[in-house]
């Protein structure tokens, strides 16, 4: 097995297997081609999302209609260079295999755990889902970022923050006015001054089909629970940077990290243009498994606290591919997507087409990403043109309650459908919004096991006498296929 360290990037969401579980290890999948559902994807044929389906979900009132020529950098007066500056690691949690729903803040990442010799892996087989938060929340599926960042700190500045995004909504209108868009739609809701953006898909249990390959198999031999986090099913990661004059708060799944490379914390925050090259791996140790349970989603939302924080410049993104062609992995599609999470480490597992895993290289691939940005500077200012009008257009709208459709060829920004849904529990919006200066929380005592309860359950109504809050939370059929209620 040849380890190499060089420059190069990727990453998305997570799994559920037949029995209905989550597939082993599979909420740190690695998604293939941009889903992170399965971890590193393998050399299988691509398979493309569904297009929303506006027939089962209509669309709501459209507001306006933006072509990629119209996003003119000159007309927003940007300043020449437009780049990601001063990151910031704010939070993270892990999604645990738990019977109730339950993040540990701020948990922390799976190890890079190679084995001594390579042995020939099992090709994966499961279901997996296309997004994990949503399948394991679907009611609010953007409450546990928020819990956990109001977890690790409590007086964290909520109203600096202009946007609330996610690495698949980002990505998709990062990939718009690249002009190589694929349908998608996601949803817009302004709490206090932040537009949240969240994504959506037909259903928050829709699976990614046709998953072959060892894109799960892989990570689940060569990267470890410790032992402060056993029984974690995904680690999601959220940093604050500036972006086009926006403070951006960015969520995405993190695959793992390399131990050689944790510091402290606070030498952690470096955006891609600052980070240096010239780390070594890690040594090698035997891979753990853990076993699956997909949570009860009925109940109310449990945190916990555990893990450690881990620095930025140690985590990684992974992709698997086939190497019996000789052929190298394609990285026009991964380097945006590492550059919108700011990942420096990337490695890419080539297996001889039935298993055996001989060729890892564990790269630095921060001048790659420094090369992409360079490259597509024109798009880049034309996402930060974006992001300014859908934030005029979205402060503007009474209710604050939008969505962004693309067929494939425009974006279109909608009022969200009838009356549309929340991203975050009514007594959460007020924490953000800052009319509540201290986390309200269901009771000051825990259930015994550390966790304490927050908001978001299906099962009971927080607040009785909010006239606006649901309060029957029990009305979803399938774990939310759009009741109405949900933010799904």
């Amino acid at each position: 097995m040849s380890n190499s360290r060089g420059g190069w990037g990727s990453s998305q969401p997570f799994t559920a297997n037949a029995r209905g579980d989550y597939a082993p290890r599979g909420g740190r999948g690695r998604g293939g081609r941009g889903y992170r559902g399965g971890r590193g994807a393998s050399s299988a044929k691509y398979t493309p999302p569904p297009k929303p389906d506006i027939v089962k979900h209509p669309l709501g009132e459209l507001l306006q209609t933006l072509q990629v020529s119209e996003l003119d950098p000159e007309t927003e007066k940007l300043s020449d260079a437009v780049k990601i500056t001063d990151l910031k690691y704010v939070a993270s949690y892990n999604w645990m295999n738990d019977k109730t729903p339950t993040i540990m803040v701020p948990g922390n990442p799976p190890a890079w755990t190679p084995v001594k010799e390579a042995q020939r892996l099992k090709e994966d087989n499961g279901q997996y889902f296309r997004d994990p938060n949503g399948a394991r929340y679907p009611r609010y599926p953007t409450e546990p970022a928020v819990q956990a960042v109001l977890t690790s700190q409590p007086a964290f500045p909520t109203s600096d923050i202009d946007i609330f995004a996610c690495g698949s909504t980002m990505g998709n209108l990062l990939r718009f006015v690249r002009s190589s868009s694929k349908a998608f739609r996601f949803s817009i809701e302004v709490v206090g001054n932040t537009l949240f953006f969240i994504r959506k898909e037909n259903s928050p249990k829709e699976l990614i089909e046709d998953v072959r390959g060892f894109g799960h198999s892989f990570p689940e031999a060569y990267t470890t629970w410790e032992k402060e986090v056993k029984g974690s099913e995904s680690h999601q990661r959220l940093v604050q940077y500036d972006f086009g004059g926006f403070n951006c708060l960015m969520r995405f799944e993190c695959d793992g990290y390399l131990k050689d490379m944790e510091t402290s914390v606070d030498t952690q925050n470096h955006t891609l243009h600052e980070l240096s090259n010239g780390h070594n791996l890690s040594k090698a140790f035997e891979a753990a498994s853990v076993s699956h349970t997909l949570s009860d989603v009925d109940e109310p939302l449990y945190v916990k606290e555990g893990g450690f924080e881990v620095p930025q410049r140690s985590i990684f993104d992974l992709k698997t591919r086939s190497g019996k062609y000789k052929t190298e992995i394609d990285m026009s599609d991964i380097l945006p997507v590492l550059w919108l999470k700011q990942i420096p480490n990337f490695i890419i597992a080539y297996h001889d087409g039935a298993g055996l895993f001989q060729n890892i290289k564990v790269r630095d691939i921060v001048k790659d990403v420094q090369a992409w940005e360079q490259e597509n500077a024109s798009a880049i200012k034309r996402l930060a043109v974006l992001l300014s009008k859908l934030t005029k257009i979205a402060k503007g709208d009474k209710r604050g309650l939008l969505e962004v459709y693309c067929p494939s060829d425009r974006l279109e920004i909608r009022r969200q459908y009838g009356d549309g849904s929340n991203s975050l529990p009514f007594s959460l919006r007020d924490q953000w919004e800052g009319s509540s200066g201290q986390p309200t929380y269901l009771s000051d005592s825990d259930d015994g096991e550390g966790k304490i309860p927050h908001h978001g359950g299906y099962s009971f109504s927080y607040n009785d006498s909010d006239d606006d809050e649901p309060k029957d939370l029990t009305g979803c059929s399938d774990s939310c296929g759009y009741c109405g209620s949900c933010s799904y």
